[in-house]
């Protein structure tokens, strides 16, 4: 019954690795509306900070100015309370998947018919290689969200050089006209 106990546990590992995958990708989500309210409210700043404007005081630039930063708070705290309920969703579905796996694994690991046994050992052998590519798939999917994060925080390591595929063109083909191809012929 080791086969089921691998494709069980490589199961639990892939869900645990999207689960870890999605969390990233919502924190570097928050990550990037933080460092966009940040960016927007500095130039905002800047902007009243260095003109003359007429007719608006310097009370009323700093009311502005306050105003503006009033409304970043409640967008960064509104991005904060729905990103952590994303989280806490995930991680009740990834915990609920889990214990599903665990429960049909240990249900398979009770089966006591030879053949019920070297049914379940032919299938297990056969998609052992499929569990064992999808471990890698998920291990790539979670180093890549990694990455996007850390280049949304705006990390050194983010500084590499981002691959580009370029596409051959094709040429678009005029589509024949059935009416005009009988009369030709």
């Amino acid at each position: 019954m080791s086969t089921q106990t691998s494709i069980a546990s490589a199961a639990v590992h892939v869900v645990g690795q999207y689960n870890d995958a999605g969390k990233t990708l919502v924190g570097a989500y928050r990550a990037g509306v933080h460092r966009l309210l940040g960016g927007a409210a500095s130039r905002y700043s800047d902007f009243l900070g260095s003109r003359q404007i007429p007719l608006v005081s310097e009370q009323v630039k700093a009311n502005l100015i306050g105003a503006q930063e009033k409304i970043n708070g409640f967008l960064a705290n509104r991005v904060d309370i729905d990103t952590g309920r994303i989280v806490s969703v995930m991680d009740r579905v990834a915990a609920g998947t889990t214990s599903g796996i665990e429960a049909v694994a240990g249900r398979v690991a009770r089966v006591e018919s030879p053949v019920a046994t070297s049914v379940i050992n032919a299938l297990g052998a056969l998609n052992q290689p499929l569990a064992t590519v999808s471990v890698q798939i998920a291990d790539r999917v979670v180093a890549g969200t990694k990455q996007i994060e850390a280049r949304v925080v705006g990390a050194e390591e983010a500084a590499k050089p981002v691959r580009t595929v370029k596409a051959k063109a094709t040429a678009a083909k005029k589509p024949v006209r059935r009416a005009a191809a009988r009369k030709a012929a």
